[in-house]
Formats: C-alpha cells, structure tokens, sequence
C-alpha cells in the first residue's frame, strides 16, 4: 500500500459510495413512497389498494421448492422465470395461495368506522 496514488484512493471512495447507495436504495425508496402517500392522504402501507402482497411468494401464490441447504438459485430471483411452468411449485402456506394479506391499518379503520 506504500504506492497507492491519490486517483487509486478517490476510485475506492467513489467504490464505497456506491455500494452504500445500492444496498440502501430500497430503505430510500420506501421511505419516499410512504412519505408520498401521507401527503397524499393514503393509507401509507397498501396506498389504498388494501392488500399487501404476502412476503414468502411475493405475491404470486406460488413458492419454489428450496435448493441445496433450502436455499432458493439466487439468479433465479434476477431473471424472471415466464416461459417455466410453475409444475415444481408448490402452493404457499402462508397466504393460503392467494398471494396476498388485507392491510391491517385499513382493516383495523374499516372496522373502526362501522
């Protein structure tokens, strides 16, 4: 490390930065949307669409049976899987295969209201 030039350290610098704003863009985001959404008097977590997509499946009802130690492919989850069929899928258990949940905040108002 005796001869590291000034060009070499700003290069790892800019590395870090960047690497910190991707690993925290989607805390980023969230906090965006959901300060939006209040603006907009929505219900910060569903945006008044009262369902909240089930957090196993994602949303789609379906889960794919784990890997080597239960651990899905990781390139699986970056390239989308449309021309598979979902045969080796199993329904998820824990949104009973619909994909989603009712927003509890909206719920809990709807029932409030009545």
């Amino acid at each position: 490390m005796e001869n590291i030039t000034a060009s070499e350290i700003a290069g790892l610098g800019v590395g870090a930065f960047l690497l910190c704003a991707t690993i925290a863009a989607p805390k980023v985001d969230a906090f965006i949307s959901s300060s939006q959404r209040s603006s907009l008097k929505m219900c910060r977590r569903c945006g008044d669409v009262k369902l909240i997509p089930c957090k196993k499946c994602k949303g789609s009802g379906l889960v794919k049976p784990g890997g080597l130690f239960g651990l899905s492919n990781p390139m699986g989850d970056l390239v989308s899987d449309r021309f598979e069929s979902n045969q080796s899928s199993i329904p998820c258990v824990n949104c009973g295969a619909k994909g989603h949940f009712h927003c509890p905040q909206c719920y809990q108002a709807f029932t409030e209201s009545q």
